[in-house]
């Protein structure tokens, strides 16, 4: 690689033009980026959700879950699926291998479920409700779907005008933004009247549903008065004599509040391929004209804006890198001496990155967190290529020799060391391809950033950084051959280890295996959070509970959040919208009974803590049917990376699955770090079993045009509907009639009922009525009934509590054909520990080829390979005193030293073998190499560590996962770096005596 010197000093005009272009191309590349949170990642998740009209959960399995489950069961790359059935509708989610294109996923299973036989009143909603386009309805899951930015309208203002407001003047003018693909809104809910009829008394009075749907259709109103009043036959009887009349919202609607208040919810979802930053900082700007524009105060609480997240992340790790920058350039000039050839070495860190940047937006990569983290790891690396090869050409300068001469001479010296050492740091990173799961997906444009930059360090070591030499480099201490002080320290160490060789791998052996022992009380982990400080407040209330019940009870949850200093913002949603994600709500915890609290906190709170207290406060309020889950993060990317515990019990019968489920509750309960443990179980309700005969519907004597109403009126009389409108204060109100079958636990009853309007029979006349235990909610997990334990993991140590739970699971007695399987964070471990070790494996293979190809040699760059073992002893340490567990973005720190620590062993030994080739003994050679070597290896790992300090000790946002990487990197080139400068020698000299004894007898 020497050949790139001898071009780049022939013309170094031109030299020093093609990166004067390459920089301005860099920095216009940089500019333009996309900014995102994390990479763009397909998390290969898809959903099927199907109405069938009045169906029980049971028929809803059989006829359409158990279906499209088959459909989907065999296709390619399938991981996991997921059903659940309730009364009148399915999800089923199908879950694939990351990375799988989604979009040829989703019309394969669209053309397959084209072809499935499903009920007629499955395939003709969609032409009953022009709204459903197809019934099975995909929806694509993605991370993109996630909110950009989520706010708060309120005000001091009627409810009718704010919702106005919001719909004529927010959501337009934010959907005209590019880049912005929806606008969610989810209005405050005007008060209906609620009118529930007195099941007993409509029975005494002989009146159906139809009947008093007839009589408020006819009649205007302008009070509940009025309705009250409404007139039944001549004996006098009126509405209110047989029903409840009041105002409150209706069932199906759902309740936004912000920071306690009653509120109108937007959120702004982008395009999957605008950048994020842009968008978001667009959509405020555009909120704040619209605010300024409008005649009215009202209030803007911004609940979430993921640009700030990004910005602030952004700005932590480029303001780490800037200062590791720094340090490392000082540390070149506290060793060279030289402020000049400082100055020189400094130009190697932004040229590389900014080239760095150039690939990345030649390869459509985004600035996001992992990235960024990567190119901040990457400063203390792109600098040591630049020092070896200084180093080596100012050594040359101060003994005499003329500026080209210096120049080539270093770089034939050097070249292919460092070639050597820095492809074996970039085909370390190969084997993450095959890695897999979310994992390889994060992590394998982090791997191409630091490869960019790399490749970027190499080209600039050895092409631009000669040509520089001779402006920069003073020539001064021309001939100085004295020893520095650290030279005076390390070569009597050297030669007490040449001379006690067993003792020195003794020590170094006990080192790395007693290094291990450490591991337990380190602890593991996955992948540290990286949203920003949001705690998710979920409560799921008793099945029938109505919607004002569950706001007074989330209105009691946020006592706790409007007296605590730490919390920001809170927005709360109540009830179930005609929005996916509130079908999704519905179908996850009932709809009207179910709320969740967005929790933002300071930048500076301590997010566990808080969770902790919440859970604390909250404690006295779950029970009796009443459950409260608080989780740290954002809930949707918790559970598309497996965030927590959860755990699957798989039968062929209700019953085990039950009997296993609570045994196996019963025993989490008490296993330390688990908090929020809640069941997902069928539960088994009585509910009536409605099932019209045709026969005696056709001879009961109702006319043939009320016979065709009959369905329509079983569909009201189960979940109600708005039957009329009144006037009521100057005001448009809605009368919502609530079903009357659901609340009903008496058959008797329940065939006493009138149904027709003019002519009603009894509903006994024309159906049958029985009222059974039904199942409300059936879940099925890959093909199986299931039912699910989730729950929060509050330790550091997450590995010991996955081992905890997996103990408890081994204890338990499973019957024929039940089985446990632990999936969530515990699974997604397992796969990433077994990928990553796998991965470190095979980098160290790929480290030791590329050093096989340039030693030419297959004992040798053995010896090189033993400088690995040494970096667990300082990355482990490095772990217990931060107080970091084991985690993936650790173990990434451990395939990243694979190919660091090898430099310095690369660059030793190089020296060594030409020395000897020179006519040197073998302990003179070792003795002068360390010698000359030890101040471009002392600098390189300096550099590196240094770089890194701001980044191992960053508390800002978003630098935990790069935090934990830096110090297991700083740790292992530590104690690599010291004992490879000791015990390498030793190995080399322990090798070489064995290959004279060998050659001696041959002789």
């Amino acid at each position: 690689m020497s050949w790139l010197t001898k071009i780049a000093l022939k013309k170094r005009w031109l030299t020093f033009l093609i990166v004067a272009l390459v920089t301005g191309a860099s920095i216009l590349a940089t500019v333009n980026m996309k900014m995102e949170l994390i990479p763009d990642i397909d998390f290969g998740a898809t959903s099927i959700v199907t109405v069938y009209p009045q169906a029980k959960a049971e028929e809803v399995m059989n006829e359409v879950a158990i279906p499209i489950e088959g459909a989907i069961a065999d296709m390619d790359g399938l991981r996991q699926l997921i059903s659940t059935c309730i009364e009148g509708s399915s999800f089923t989610f199908a879950f694939f291998d990351y990375g799988t294109d989604m979009d040829k996923v989703n019309k394969l299973i669209r053309e397959r479920l084209d072809e499935l036989d499903l009920p007629e009143e499955v395939r003709n909603l969609p032409a009953q409700m022009p709204q459903m386009e197809s019934n099975p309805q995909i929806y694509a899951i993605d991370v993109n779907i996630m909110p950009v930015v989520m706010f708060g309208l309120s005000g001091d203002l009627p409810t009718d005008q704010l919702n106005q407001i919001a719909t004529t003047e927010f959501v337009p003018r934010l959907e005209a933004i590019d880049g912005v693909y929806q606008v969610g809104m989810n209005a405050i809910s005007a008060d209906k009247v609620l009118l529930s009829l007195d099941i007993n008394k409509i029975n005494e009075y002989g009146i159906s549903v139809s009947q008093v749907v007839g009589a408020l259709a006819m009649s205007q109103y302008n009070s509940l008065d009025q309705i009250r009043d409404t007139a039944f036959g001549p004996s006098g009887l009126t509405l209110g004599d047989f029903s409840e009349i009041e105002t409150g919202p209706a069932p199906g609607t759902a309740i936004t509040r912000t920071n306690g208040n009653p509120s109108v919810g937007i959120s702004i979802m982008k395009e999957s391929e605008a950048n994020t930053v842009v968008v978001a900082n667009a959509v405020m700007d555009e909120i704040n004209d619209i605010k300024a524009s409008l005649g009215v105060d009202v209030e803007i609480v911004t609940i979430f804006d993921q640009s700030e997240f990004i910005e602030i992340s952004i700005s932590e790790l480029l303001r780490e890198a800037l200062i590791g920058g720094g340090l490392a350039i000082i540390v070149v000039f506290l060793f060279l001496m030289a402020f000049r050839a400082s100055l020189v070495v400094a130009i190697s860190i932004p040229l590389s990155i900014l080239v760095g940047f150039l690939l990345m937006s030649s390869f459509g990569f985004t600035i996001n967190i992992l990235t960024l983290s990567a190119m901040a790891i990457a400063v203390g690396r792109v600098i040591d290529d630049s020092i070896v090869v200084l180093e080596v050409i100012v050594r040359n300068l101060r003994r005499g020799q003329r500026f080209k001469e210096a120049a080539l001479n270093g770089a034939r010296e050097v070249a292919a060391p460092v070639t050597s050492a820095t492809l074996a740091t970039v085909v370390i990173f190969l084997p993450l391809a095959f890695v897999g799961g979310i994992v390889g997906e994060m992590f394998i444009p982090f791997a191409l950033t630091i490869t960019f930059a790399l490749i970027a360090s190499l080209f600039v070591a050895l092409m631009v950084i000669p040509p520089l030499c001779n402006f920069k480099v003073s020539i001064k201490d021309r001939l100085k051959t004295r020893d520095s002080w650290y030279q005076k320290l390390y070569v009597p160490m050297l030669k007490w280890s040449l001379a006690h060789r067993a003792i020195t791998l003794l020590v170094a052996t006990l080192l790395f295996f007693g290094s291990f022992a450490l591991v337990p009380v380190i602890g593991t982990a996955f992948i540290p959070s990286m949203s920003e400080q949001e705690i998710t407040v979920e409560v799921v209330m008793p099945p029938g509970t109505d919607l004002i019940a569950t706001q007074e009870m989330a209105i009691s949850l946020e006592k706790a959040l409007s007296e605590n200093p730490e919390v920001r913002n809170y927005q709360t949603f109540a009830g179930s919208s005609g929005t996916l994600m509130g079908g999704f709500s519905a179908m996850m915890s009932g709809g009207t009974n179910a709320a969740t609290i967005t929790v933002i906190l300071y930048s500076d709170a301590d997010m566990e803590k808080e969770a902790e207290e919440l859970r604390r406060a909250y404690a006295d309020l779950t029970g009796e049917g009443v459950i409260i889950k608080v989780t740290t993060g954002d809930a949707m990317s918790a559970q598309m990376m497996g965030g927590g515990l959860d755990v699957s019990v798989r039968g062929d019968n209700f019953g085990d699955v039950a009997s296993i489920s609570q045994k196996l509750l019963s025993e989490l309960s008490g296993v330390s770090g688990l908090a929020d443990i809640e069941i997902d179980i069928s539960n088994v309700e009585p509910k009536l079993d409605i099932a019209i005969d045709q026969g005696k519907l056709l001879s009961s004597g109702l006319p043939q045009e009320q016979i065709a109403q009959i369905g329509q009126e079983l569909f009201l009389m189960n979940l109600g509907g708005t039957v009329a409108q009144a006037n009521i204060e100057g005001q448009t109100v809605d009368i919502f009639l609530k079903g009357v079958t659901p609340e009903l636990t008496n058959a008797e009853v329940a065939r006493e009922l009138r149904i027709g309007f003019p002519v009603s029979v009894k509903l006994s006349d024309i159906a049958f009525v029985e009222l059974g235990a039904q199942p409300v909610s059936i879940q099925r997990i890959d093909q199986k009934l299931a039912a699910s334990i989730t729950g929060s993991i509050t330790e550091k140590d997450v590995g010991s509590v996955n081992r905890a739970v997996q103990q408890k699971i081994d204890q338990l007695e499973l019957p024929a054909g039940a089985e446990i399987k632990v999936g969530g964070t515990a699974e997604m471990m397992q796969e990433s520990f077994s990928g990553m070790f796998i991965a470190i494996i095979v980098a160290a293979l790929l480290a030791y080829a590329v050093i096989v190809v340039t030693f030419r040699s297959f004992i040798n760059p053995i010896i090189i390979m033993m400088s690995l073992p040494l970096a667990s002893i300082g990355a482990l340490v490095g772990l217990l005193v931060t107080g970091y567990p084991l985690g993936v973005s650790a173990l990434m720190g451990v395939l990243m030293l694979v190919g660091i620590v090898l430099t310095n062993a690369i660059v030793l030994i190089s020296l060594v073998e030409r020395l000897k080739k020179q006519g040197m003994f073998t302990y003179d050679a070792l003795v002068e190499g360390g010698k000359t070597r030890l101040r471009p290896i002392l600098m390189t790992a300096i550099t590196t560590m240094v770089a890194m300090l701001p980044i191992a000790f960053g508390l800002g946002e978003g630098t935990l996962m790069a935090a934990e990487l830096a110090v297991v990197v700083i740790g292992g080139l530590f104690s690599s770096t010291l004992l490879t400068l000791l015990v390498i020698p030793v190995i080399y000299s322990l090798v070489e005596g064995m290959r004279s004894r060998l050659r001696n007898r041959k002789t």
